[in-house]
């Protein structure tokens, strides 16, 4: 056989075998791929699964004691302290009805099983009945509303709702004593802004905050109740319904989440121009709503 066949088929043999250890090594990257993905999402599940478990049995603990002494002694006990009791359950089974609502909404916007029922409604309504609950669960914080009624929106109510409770929940846990709400319009969306005077958000943690599970204080560390996913169901609701969530930072000190909407037909500005914005407010263009520039 001439050296050349030989050549031919030892070159041939040599591509075989490389393009095979190539296939081989190709199989082991995705299988560790894999396993580190598997990893990854076992270890958000039991990460998620620690969180639930914990925020769970704290109001869960609270609710049983206290009805377990209403039970066995109200008549003895002082209405107001009955009152108190009474209110302090209430208050628990609420933020419990709360927790539930954010754990399910999440996996039903990933499965495109979330229903959406738009409606016209009253948004600056809405905002002053979500932060007239928050006052009267909680007075430890100034809480002021600058904000009209009238301001007619198409979108889910309920929804509305729970993007404007976590937005003030976010401020609560995480803000100063002072929350300031307040809402404008811009475009043809109309952008309600929850600002507090808190420590503010870092530079690095900007992106993280709107990520699942994700808080600046983390373990041993929390200083807050919560499991992380406020902000993200927030973007995702409102994105949902045609409007986006941002952070800005507040000078000289604190946060400003703006949340906005698509205005109904009847509240758009005719010529199309951007309606005056409030002073105090400093708006940025909202990402990807391609809203008009001054």
């Amino acid at each position: 056989m001439p050296d050349w066949i030989n050549v031919a088929i030892l070159i041939g043999g040599l591509v075989a075998l490389g393009a095979a250890i190539w296939l081989v090594v190709r199989a082991n990257l995705r299988v560790r791929r894999a396993e580190r993905a598997a990893e990854e999402a076992h270890s958000i599940k039991n990460d998620f699964v620690a969180m639930v478990s914990h925020e769970l049995r704290t109001p869960l603990t609270s609710i049983a004691g206290f009805a377990d002494t209403l039970i066995s002694g109200w008549r003895d006990l002082p209405d107001t302290e009955v009152d108190e009791f009474l209110h302090y359950i209430h208050k628990q089974s609420l933020y419990l009805g709360d927790l539930v609502e954010d754990v399910l909404v999440i996996p039903r916007l990933e499965a495109g099983r979330l229903r959406f029922r738009p409606e016209m409604f009253d948004l600056g309504k809405v905002v002053h009945e979500v932060t007239e609950l928050l006052v009267a669960t909680d007075s430890s914080r100034d809480v002021v509303v600058s904000m009209p009624t009238g301001v007619m929106v198409e979108a889910d109510p309920k929804r509305v709702q729970q993007v404007i409770r976590n937005l003030l929940e976010n401020a609560r846990k995480y803000g100063g004593e002072q929350i300031l709400v307040e809402g404008f319009g811009y475009g043809d969306h109309y952008v309600i802004v929850v600002a507090d005077n808190g420590p503010g958000v870092p530079e690095s943690a900007v992106e993280k905050i709107f990520e699942h599970f994700e808080q600046l204080s983390k373990g041993d560390a929390r200083s807050s109740s919560g499991i992380g996913l406020g902000l993200p169901i927030a973007r995702r609701l409102a994105r949902a319904m045609g409007g986006e969530v941002w952070y800005e930072r507040r000078f000289p000190t604190g946060s400003r989440f703006c949340f906005s909407l698509p205005l109904s037909a009847g509240e758009k500005d005719i010529d199309g121009s951007v309606a005056p914005v409030p002073e105090s407010a400093e708006p940025r263009r909202p990402p990807g709503l391609g809203l008009a520039t001054e």
